[in-house]
This record gives structure tokens, C-alpha cells and sequence, in this order.
């Protein structure tokens, strides 16, 4: 029988969109389909896949969080008042508009470089083809702006699971198209082009593999000795 203790890694994603605003072509619903239906739908595929595997030696908790678009609100209130016991908790790995909007060859996370998350995340890239790449826009400063953020400021470490891309490619034009265009707006709906939503399912086979490999690992997850986010106050 595996052995298991009540370390916790967290997989998330936020439900909240901006719901009715400013009419845009007579359109006044925001749906919200890529931000951040498609984090919620990989949140519940991880679950099924990990719930049908062998079992992890260790809990791996699914949360879907409210109010992210207020200011990260839910998963601020979670992280500082967890249902399990705080130190338990000893990752997140969170979602919140992967855009996948091209094939799944590379990925971006957000905090790879921070903690031995992104040992782990390398690992599992090399097992499965995916490469790791760096932020292509690190001014964006987007790991302290989504729900992972509210983990890393109880000192979790943290990733955040995006599809990667390059500067000067055609994907660095899609995704900055896609923002110029749809973000926050009603046409990031079910009916928008470009969706490849196989590959969106790569990613969640990736991230279920990391949730595993941190489950069951001998350790928890610590941060590098030069991460800013490793000192917490």
C-alpha cells in the first residue's frame, strides 16, 4: 500500500470573468473563454486523469477561485485560510488563459526560475517533448498578477502554466494579436478561430505529470537560494 502524508500541491484556476459591460459591436456579454473557462476545464481534466492513474503518495487538492479579476480576491482569501493546514500546502500550479493558440512545442511558467518547480517542469518537458522556454515578456510581470501569486506571498512556490512562444516568430504576433483583439472583451468566446484545443489537452497531460512528480517525490518544493520571492516577510 503506498505510504502517504498530508503534504498538499495545488492545481487552480480562476471562474470569474467581467460578466455584462460596455457593448462592443452590440455585444455586451464577456465570456471570458479563454480567461479563464479554459483553466477551469484543464483544472477538471488534471483532476479526472489523476483521479483514473495510480494513486500519488501524496493529496493533490483541484481549486477554482472567484473574484481573481477584483484583485485575486478568492485565492487570496484561500491561500491565508486554507481547508487543510497551512504548511501543508507545498505548491500551485495554476492556469489562467494558456492561450493555446498554436501547437504545444514550448512553455512558458512563470516562476520556473524561482524555485526547484522548474527542475521538475524540465524534467517532465524532456520526458515529453516540451521545451522550456523564458518569459518572452517578462516586463508584463504577470506571475505576481494571477492566482499563483496569492500562494507564493504565504511562501509557496508556484508556477504558471502558459502555452511558450518566442519573440520575432508567428506565435509572438498571434498572442499579441489575440490580446490587442479579444482579451477582455466579448469576442473571447466559444466561436473564436485559432482554438487548438487538442494541443490545449498536451498541456494538461504536462501539468498532471509535474503535479505527480511533486506528489510523489521524496521532498517538498523549495525556492533557490537568489529568489526574491524565497524570503517572506
Amino acid at each position: 500500500m503506498v505510504q502517504k502524508d498530508p503534504v498538499r500541491s495545488i492545481v487552480s484556476a480562476h471562474l470569474d470573468h467581467l460578466g455584462i459591460g460596455e457593448p462592443i459591436n452590440g455585444d455586451t456579454i464577456y465570456n471570458g473563454a479563454m480567461d479563464d473557462a479554459s483553466g477551469v476545464a484543464a483544472v477538471l481534466d488534471i483532476a479526472h486523469r489523476i483521479k483514473n492513474g495510480p494513486r500519488p503518495r501524496r493529496t493533490i487538492l483541484f481549486a477554482i477561485f472567484t473574484a481573481e479579476e477584483k484583485g485575486l480576491l478568492g485565492s487570496h482569501y484561500f491561500a491565508a485560510n486554507p481547508t487543510v493546514p497551512k504548511s501543508a500546502i507545498v505548491a500551485d500550479l495554476n492556469f489562467d488563459m494558456p492561450l493555446p493558440l498554436w501547437p504545444l512545442k514550448m512553455v512558458y511558467l512563470p516562476g520556473e526560475t524561482e524555485s526547484s518547480l522548474g527542475a521538475d517542469a524540465r524534467a517532465v518537458g524532456a520526458e515529453q517533448g516540451i521545451q522550456v522556454v523564458p518569459d518572452p515578456n517578462p516586463d508584463r510581470n504577470v506571475f505576481v498578477r494571477a492566482d499563483q501569486y496569492s500562494f507564493v506571498r504565504e511562501g509557496v512556490p508556484s508556477l504558471f502554466m502558459k502555452f511558450g512562444f518566442l519573440k520575432n516568430t508567428p506565435e509572438y504576433q498571434i498572442e499579441h494579436d489575440w490580446r490587442a483583439n479579444r482579451y477582455h472583451s466579448p469576442s473571447d468566446d466559444l466561436e473564436q478561430p485559432g482554438i487548438f484545443k487538442e494541443e490545449s489537452v498536451k498541456l494538461d497531460v504536462y501539468t498532471a505529470a509535474i503535479a505527480l512528480k511533486v506528489a510523489n517525490a521524496d521532498t517538498r518544493p523549495t525556492w533557490l537560494p537568489d529568489s526574491i520571492f524565497g524570503h517572506k516577510p
